[in-house]
């Protein structure tokens, strides 16, 4: 009964795929199975990961929460913290391990350079960086810029111009955070606020990506105060997209 059983798998699997089992070599077999094993474990260390530090973030949390020593609530702030930045860590690893890539029957890659792209050449550096705007500057007593640069665009705007732009917008996103604050919530997090400059005036095509807010409240005052952005001239040579990522919260703890 059992070999009736595996018979009938064994030729369910034929009747989907005969012509695909035939077309990896053993060598391509065995790397395909090694590189599963790879995918599968590091997957599982992420996992496993993940699951510890989402423990010892419940454990801060409750500290915070109910404990009646400032102390105490402020060192459970700075280990939530350290946290977050651990589960950054997570974050790219678990990158990492989807980007490994597992061969299968009858995949052939081919890989080509990518067309020109003007827009891309135009707003990188000699060394193939982006222009960078600013960066570790303090808009306002909660509000910082990490790092602001130009994204797209054959356009050019003097960093200066941009810098007093987007200050235009300051207090709207002060009005924001404070709003936010209301809600409870004092957990520094950052966002990037993307924005186009296609003439003189306010900028065009406002979004928030990236944000580490959970908060589609926030989210939406941001990018309403944006619209405060603004320039008295037009970029020279066309549109001008830039990105700064925005952090919101006590100042980042500078170490000697």
């Amino acid at each position: 009964m059992r070999t009736t059983r595996i018979l009938a798998l064994l030729t369910s699997l034929s009747l989907t795929a005969p012509a695909a089992a035939q077309q990896m070599s053993a060598a391509e077999r065995a790397t395909a199975v090694s590189r599963a094993r790879e995918l599968a474990g590091c997957i599982d260390a992420s996992h496993n990961e993940m699951q510890r530090i989402m423990r010892l973030m419940v454990a801060a949390e409750r500290q915070r929460d109910t404990s009646g020593d400032p102390a105490a609530r402020r060192d459970a702030e700075a280990a939530i913290e350290a946290l977050v930045v651990r589960v950054a860590g997570v974050q790219t690893a678990a990158r990492d391990c989807l980007s490994t890539r597992v061969p299968t029957p009858g995949a052939t890659v081919v890989v080509q350079p990518p067309p020109p792209d003007a827009a891309a050449d135009s707003v990188a550096g000699t060394d193939g960086s982006l222009n960078t705007v600013e960066h570790d500057a303090q808009l306002a007593q909660y509000i910082y810029v990490v790092v602001a640069q130009q994204v797209d665009g054959q356009g050019r705007l003097d960093d200066h111009v941009v810098q007093s732009a987007v200050r235009r917008a300051t207090t709207g996103f002060e009005r924001c955070y404070e709003r936010y604050l209301d809600r409870g919530s004092m957990e520094p997090a950052t966002l990037d606020l993307v924005f186009t400059f296609r003439g003189a005036g306010a900028v065009r095509s406002v979004a928030v990506e990236n944000s580490r807010f959970d908060d589609d409240t926030f989210e939406h005052c941001i990018r309403s105060a944006a619209g405060q952005i603004r320039t008295t001239s037009p970029p020279r040579g066309g549109e001008a997209q830039y990105s700064y990522r925005l952090r919101f919260g006590r100042p980042p703890v500078v170490t000697q």
